[in-house]
């Protein structure tokens, strides 16, 4: 719930940066833009990170920092066994 609720997936740029780094593809990118609420883009990114290779994953941790989400990456990689498992289910 931590991440649905902290993460901020449009306004700091991170689905357009994930895109760049071809993490995200068209598709993924509009879905997760065309959805209303910050709740419902974080949760739409969430899911697709579900299906993205540990290199994919990584790199959108990196992007974290990137873009001024360091406090979320550190919640992450604090717990980051336990979120892999959540992504791979």
């Amino acid at each position: 719930m931590f991440l649905v609720q902290n993460l901020d997936a449009k306004h700091s740029l991170l689905v357009n940066e994930l895109y760049q780094a071809k993490v995200l593809n068209e598709e993924e990118t509009v879905m997760i833009c065309s959805e209303l609420t910050s709740f419902k883009q974080n949760t739409k990114l969430l899911w697709i990170l579900r299906s993205k290779t540990k290199d994919e994953f990584e790199m959108f941790l990196d992007l974290l920092d990137k873009t001024g989400q360091q406090r979320v990456r550190s919640r992450i990689t604090g717990r980051q066994r336990m979120f892999i498992a959540f992504i791979r289910l």
